[in-house]
């Protein structure tokens, strides 16, 4: 069955870095159902650890409601051109379920698009970032090179969440993970 997931959102952000609370989580799982998907990823800026105890927090206290997949937003700067810095999302998929990994924004920062091993999919529509998305160039790299096309809201505030998602089987997130390290 697909699912209706965002997967590309701040919400350690959209709260001023305030730790994970039943507050906090109870407003953006109205906020996602309000939208009509079926769940978030969480990628902040170089902390992975909120988004985890958020999703262990959603799952105590909203079970079954909606998904979190928790995970984090990084720098990456290709061997072949490390002025080709880009941005990965990475998900850590439940139950030892490995990494799934994204090419946020392609061309912020550099116009060049170089896909790495172990990129499992691209944004080819980013809410906050679609003024510089090439979308032929993204499809066509999506193409070549057997990514999932990701739409993503990049939400760094609470309403934002949800205004861009993408249908996808959570077993083909599965099926292109890679151990987690």
């Amino acid at each position: 069955m697909k699912l209706k997931l965002d997967l590309h959102t701040h919400v350690w952000e959209a709260f001023n870095f305030a730790p994970p609370s039943v507050a906090i989580a109870e407003k953006v799982v109205a906020q996602i159902k309000s939208m009509g998907i079926d769940g978030i990823g969480i990628t902040d800026h170089h902390n992975k650890e909120w988004g985890m105890e958020f999703r262990e927090l959603v799952e105590k206290h909203f079970p079954g409601q909606v998904h979190i997949l928790p995970g984090w937003e990084i720098e990456i700067r290709p061997e072949a051109n490390p002025f080709a810095e880009y941005q990965v999302a990475e998900l850590f998929l439940p139950d030892g379920g490995g990494v799934f990994r994204t090419y946020c924004h392609p061309g912020y920062y550099s116009p060049e698009i170089l896909i790495e091993p172990d990129i499992h999919a691209i944004e080819i529509d980013n809410y906050i970032h679609n003024w510089h998305i090439r979308k032929d160039q993204v499809a066509e790299i999506a193409s070549e090179h057997d990514l999932m096309l990701m739409e993503v809201s990049d939400a760094h505030n609470l309403e934002n969440i949800g205004l861009r998602y993408t249908e996808v089987e959570l077993d083909d997130l599965y099926a292109r993970a890679v151990p987690q390290a």
